[in-house]
């Protein structure tokens, strides 16, 4: 079959997924539940027939009878990165009769080395569908609705001209590439923005907030979307002010990964994320791997039965609470493997790094850079638009609430940066250990 009319097929599906998922987030917790359940028991039959989830289960002496709610997923093992990657590389391996039917994507390796996923041309499809019902729950109108996305840095920006679909307006969409916001770039990029006027913005959080810092900085005004989806990353409270300073109130917080899809979201004005329970289940465990509200953000994709994803360990931590049977998210705490490491062998939690920023006015951007067991570099972007606190201020209570927690372990440098640059991934995260790991 030809790459053009797989990708075709592709479409059809994913229409026709959409048009079984729910378009919003249903208060009937009951119905909700029922219809999770089922679809947890079906991904739990079809692991069965694959023998690295059968070993899984024989280990732990289980069958499908077993699983019929998301609460059942507690008693399977956690399934981690380095296992996923392990499982994929072998099934590549094994089966090269199949690989011209499956889709390949990789992750962005944020944390380490890059994951090379599989998936069936089905699981892609169901992939989009539940994208696009995410836009939807929050309303959006994919099909006439405009959109500004992101086109990845590494490939080269389509043609601007619109299809015939779209001079008729249905399915408006324009990509931005990141290679365009620089500071000599970013004029025409908001005036691409002033002149399209989208509805919905899509970027990465590095790209969206740059632009936000650049119009701030030269007071140049941007057309405010309804909505808008910083991805790629977490948005922390500091992001959410410095983004609603130019785009306004409509800050849409959508989480997932690339291994998993999108499965958690915050729309304007609420204050906790809905779970896209129809597709995914969130669990949240703690240290002994048990059901918890703080902890571990497990996430199983119930569409994914083909390469399945049971009890991922997406890396992150969260808060939660449960109202008859469903979960609510209350807060996405970022990585879990983001760890300060110090000479005794010891490693120990970001957290305390990145609540710092809470406590004063003035900065756009933040990043710890741990150089060495005893350097760490702090690097900071002014707020154009507040001064309440000059630099040294900032600077000054950076460096007491550090040496409150580390005392004289590291050498603090304040470095101050018109604006912080993104990973080679595309991403900006705001703890980087530089220590090389060992083995």
């Amino acid at each position: 079959m030809s790459l053009q009319l797989k990708k075709k097929l592709t479409n059809v599906s994913t229409l026709y997924y959409l048009l079984v998922l729910d378009k919003k987030f249903s208060d009937d917790r009951a119905k909700i539940k029922k219809k999770q359940n089922k679809n947890v028991h079906k991904v739990m039959k079809a692991a069965y027939e694959i023998p690295f989830y059968r070993k899984r289960f024989d280990e732990h002496h289980l069958t499908p009878d077993d699983f019929h709610c998301s609460e059942d997923l507690v008693k399977f093992p956690v399934l981690t990165k380095a296992e996923l990657r392990a499982w994929m590389k072998e099934m590549y391996d094994t089966h090269p009769e199949s690989r011209d039917s499956w889709d390949a994507t990789s992750t962005s390796g944020s944390t380490g080395v890059p994951l090379t996923l599989y998936q069936s041309q089905r699981e892609h499809a169901c992939t989009n569908a539940n994208w696009i019902r995410v836009l939807m729950t929050f309303g959006y109108n994919p099909f006439f609705g405009k959109m500004i996305t992101f086109e990845s840095s590494y490939r080269k920006e389509k043609k601007q001209h619109d299809s015939i679909l779209q001079r008729f307006g249905i399915l408006q969409r324009r990509k931005l590439s990141e290679t365009r916001c620089t500071p000599e770039g970013m004029p025409d990029v908001i005036k691409d923005l002033n002149d399209y006027k989208p509805d919905l913005i899509c970027l990465r959080k590095n790209c969206i907030v740059r632009i936000a810092l650049y119009a701030q900085e030269h007071g140049l005004s941007i057309h405010q979307p309804k909505w808008y989806i910083p991805v790629s990353e977490m948005v922390d409270e500091m992001t959410r002010k410095t983004l609603e300073k130019t785009f306004g109130p409509g800050l849409v917080d959508a989480y997932g990964s690339d291994e998993t899809g999108s499965c958690i979201i915050k729309a304007p004005g609420k204050n906790y994320y809905d779970i896209c329970n129809d597709t995914h289940v969130v669990n949240i465990y703690d240290d002994k791997n048990q059901l918890a509200d703080d902890g571990r953000v497990i996430i199983t994709p119930l569409f994914k039965t083909d390469f399945p994803l049971i009890n991922y360990d997406i890396g992150d931590t969260a808060s939660s609470y449960v109202d008859e049977g469903i979960r609510y998210v209350t807060k996405i705490h970022g990585r879990l493997n983001d760890m300060v490491l110090h000479e005794n062998g010891d490693s120990t939690s970001v957290l305390e790094l990145r609540k710092i920023s809470n406590g004063i006015t003035g900065i756009a951007q933040f990043r710890f850079v741990q150089e060495s067991y005893h350097d760490m570099r702090v690097e900071l972007v002014r707020d154009p638009a507040d001064t309440t606190c000059t630099k040294e201020q900032i600077a000054d209570f950076f460096l007491k609430k550090l040496h409150a927690i580390y005392k004289d372990e590291f050498r603090f440098r304040i470095e101050w940066l018109e604006v912080i640059p993104p990973d080679p991934n595309g991403k900006l995260r705001c703890f980087v250990c530089q220590i090389p790991k060992k083995g």
